[in-house]
């Protein structure tokens, strides 16, 4: 087995099968046991079928397991069709239940003035009522969006705001005595009293009649899907002509709640009375339920079921099989264990030592984000299952102590069932600093030890704010590590030694860079030096009460600040003095710039082999830069737009004109050029002078030095020193115009090296430019064609 030491690229949202594949291979054999305990995603569990290994998926929320479930085993169309038409025809009142629930989505034909259904109607949140009505209508066609009418607010009055459904529906998630009584009903809110009345009904009969039948995931997955898409959160600002509903993790997102750390009740405050922050915009959809649910069935069938994926009936069933190995019968027989159940009782199910891996999406944190799943899994569950989730929603929206208390818990509770050499490896996507601090303490303080911690980020590794990072992936790997040290240390040298190991890991994280770098780059490497320095350990170890993980932030914090100036120096953005990058009072001298090796691997990947797509060329730049290296996709993109040469859609190979050969002799004639143009402008041109290119003197002085570039490595430009007697020469770097763009993107990007080559009076030069300003018949000696 070996260490996944660097990134493997994505190249969509969410964790792609290429990664977890990488993972599996690197860290199990072939019938190895591999375990889920969040789980959130069925490309896990499809990657460890596929490469022969058993697998047990649980999380605490049912939804996980039923969306993993619904994906990964295929239900016959014949089936599935029965099932709905049976649900369709049941009898509801007078009518059939289909019949029943399209009636209150009935509307009027503006063209034939006959009856259709709505696709959806557009509310506004005040008054609370329906403004316009989408429709198409079955007798003539006609697709049209009006305004409505009294016939259509008419309809709202057959549903009672809080008849029996509702008390129903809020029975079923809290009981009378529940403390979250009172937050779901202000969830309950979210639903307009239609959509609330055609889901209770819905939910109640898909018990009713599949209660135990192989169906029932498969209804309950669809009305999941309504239960999403059916609230007050889609925002008519998400409707394109083209677009249907948009799902609400999307919704919850846009709106701005999710994802932030909002919701938190204030000092006293009854959580269930707080704000949970989540809010109807002003103007919203209400989607036609019963058409959405239809929808949801009829793509069921759509769904990739390969390979295809035998589920054991429990996690005692999977573990005491013989493990299948060999033979091309395991990638389509594996076997998989996927359920509700809590990490204590999944600990207890497994035998110690024989998990290899640990491989999971650790959960959210946000209680917005756990709001909508708490009311749903009462919705569809019931009110025992909606209680294992609401320790989730009584936290505040930043309480990151709990969290890693949580985390830890879990970490402790498995670490016995992992084999001797058995690894844990965390893929998080789109996170904060603090969450990444909350998984390390989490994982050390369970006796973990990391191996690796990377980290990428999802936006431009520009300057921000001095301890603020961007938001990035991590992927993080942890291994049976020895217990934690039997003493702490006292409080004082706790301290110190914080801040001493995070000063030093910072340091040498800039020096292997060799260039300044956003505080997130440092931050990485600053926990994973604290971890494997027993420091986190120790902390949680601590004898004084110390608030985790903020106390260690705070030390960090507090020992980089202290090195301003002496170790470090913040490159600002601006005057404001908001926006920095961190670097090095004493740069290292024979560090080639990060950029500019990032710069030659790409050019030596598209040069090596045929032509690359995106994925590949990432893969291979990403291998020769691990951990705090690794470059975002951006920089690999811009360097690979100006060396390579596009054959097919997405491929790549080397221009002609960068190959050595080609390249040498275009720079070896731009000199020639450089030193007749020199002749004629009446100067005396001379090559290689000091470390200069070319240099143009007259009348014994030096009037211009020029540095010729076949890259945009600009640091040889910024390394050269110049004599007493050269200082006051006019300095020019002539930039190929292959090269144009990308110079132009490095000085963009990294505005501290514009500035560099400002103070030190550089000025660039067009090739191109300079050789058509060179080709006319008279010359001003002061307009040379800078860029």
């Amino acid at each position: 087995m070996t260490s996944v030491d660097y990134w493997i690229p994505d190249l969509k949202d969410g964790v792609s099968s290429q990664v977890i594949a990488t993972y599996l291979e690197a860290n199990t054999d072939p019938g190895g046991l591999v375990v889920d305990p969040f789980c959130q995603s069925s490309s896990i569990v499809f990657e460890a079928v596929r490469a022969g290994r058993r697998l047990v998926a649980t999380s605490v929320n049912p939804l996980d397991a039923l969306r993993t479930r619904v994906a990964v085993v295929p239900l016959s169309t014949h089936d599935l069709n029965s099932a709905v038409t049976r649900l369709s025809d049941s009898p509801r009142l007078d009518t059939s239940l289909r019949e029943h629930l399209r009636r209150l989505y009935r509307t009027t034909c503006g063209r034939c003035h006959k009856t259709a259904f709505a696709d959806y109607y557009i509310w506004e949140r005040d008054p609370g009522l329906p403004r316009q009505v989408s429709y198409r209508c079955p007798a003539c066609g006609e697709a049209a969006l009006r305004d409505c009418d009294e016939g259509d607010l008419s309809v709202l009055q057959e549903v009672q705001p809080r008849g029996l459904h509702y008390w129903y529906v809020l029975d079923r998630i809290a009981r009378h005595d529940d403390r979250g009584r009172k937050l779901v009903e202000r969830l309950l809110e979210l639903y307009t009293p239609r959509n609330l009345y055609v889901l209770s009904d819905l939910v109640r009969k898909i018990e009713d009649l599949f209660s135990g039948s192989p169906v029932q995931d498969c209804l309950r997955w669809a009305l999941l899907h309504c239960l999403e898409l059916g609230s007050k959160l889609q925002d008519v600002a998400t409707l394109t002509p083209t677009a249907g509903p948009l799902p609400l993790q999307d919704v919850v997102d846009e709106a701005g709640p999710a994802g932030r750390e909002a919701g938190a009740a204030a000092p006293g405050e009854n959580v269930a009375t707080a704000s949970i922050g989540l809010h109807p915009p002003p103007r919203f959809v209400e989607w036609n339920v019963w058409k959405l649910f239809e929808d949801a069935t009829r793509r069921l069938p759509e769904r990739p079921t390969i390979p295809a994926v035998a589920l054991a009936s429990s996690v005692r069933a999977l573990v005491s099989s013989p493990p299948q190995t060999g033979g091309a019968q395991t990638a389509h027989t594996g076997i998989a264990f996927i359920g509700h159940m809590s990490t204590r009782d999944l600990a207890q199910e497994l035998q110690p030592g024989s998990v290899q891996l640990i491989l999971t999406q650790p959960p959210q944190m946000s209680r917005t984000r756990w709001a909508m799943p708490f009311l749903w899994t009462g919705w569809l569950y019931g009110h025992a299952a909606a209680a294992s989730l609401w320790p989730l929603l009584r936290r505040r929206g930043s309480d990151w102590p709990w969290y890693t208390r949580a985390l830890r818990a879990t970490f402790r509770a498995v670490h016995h069932t992992l084999a001797p050499n058995g690894h844990v490896v965390l893929l998080a996507q789109g996170k904060s600093l603090a969450y990444h601090e909350a998984l390390s303490m989490a994982a050390a303080g369970a006796n973990l030890r990391v191996q690796s911690a990377l980290f990428h980020a999802r936006d431009p590794e520009v300057a921000a704010k001095p301890f603020a990072g961007l938001r990035g992936d991590y992927r993080m790997t942890w291994s049976v590590g020895a217990s934690t040290p039997p003493w702490p240390m006292s409080f004082s040298e706790l301290r110190d030694k914080t801040g001493e190991f995070a000063v030093a890991a910072a340091e040498e994280a800039l020096e292997q860079r060799g260039e300044p770098a956003p505080f997130a780059r440092l931050h990485c490497a600053i926990w994973r030096s604290l971890a494997q320095r027993n420091v986190l350990q120790r902390a949680l170890a601590a004898q004084e009460p110390l608030v985790l993980p903020d106390w260690v932030r705070e030390q960090v914090k507090t020992a980089l600040e202290r090195q301003v100036g002496q170790t470090f120096v913040q490159l600002w953005k601006d005057d404001q003095r908001e926006e920095c990058l961190w670097w090095l009072t004493q740069p290292p001298q024979d560090v080639v710039p990060l950029s500019e090796r990032v710069e030659q691997a790409v050019r030596e990947a598209l040069a090596a082999s045929a032509p690359l797509g995106t994925a590949d060329l990432l893969r291979a730049v990403y291998a020769c830069f691990p951990g705090v290296l690794t470059p975002d996709a951006e920089w690999v993109s811009a360097c690979c737009k100006s060396y390579g040469r596009p054959v097919a859609t997405g491929r790549w190979t080397l221009r002609e004109e960068d190959r050595p050969e080609p390249s040498a002799q275009a720079r070896q004639a731009t000199l020639l050029a450089l030193g007749e143009l020199g002749q004629r402008l009446e100067y005396e041109a001379r090559l290689g002078v000091q470390g200069f290119d070319m240099q143009w003197s007259q009348a014994g002085k030096t009037a211009s030095v020029f540095l010729v570039l076949n890259s945009a490595a600009l640091s040889r430009v910024l390394s050269v020193r110049a004599s007493a007697e050269l200082a006051p020469a006019s300095r020019f770097v002539v930039v190929p115009e292959a090269r144009q763009g990308l110079v132009h993107w490095k000085l963009t990007r990294f505005t501290w090296l514009r500035k560099q080559l400002d103070v030190k009076g550089w000025q660039l030069i067009n090739e191109s430019d300079l050789a058509a300003w060179a080709s006319r018949l008279t010359h001003d000696r002061s307009q040379l064609p800078l860029l």
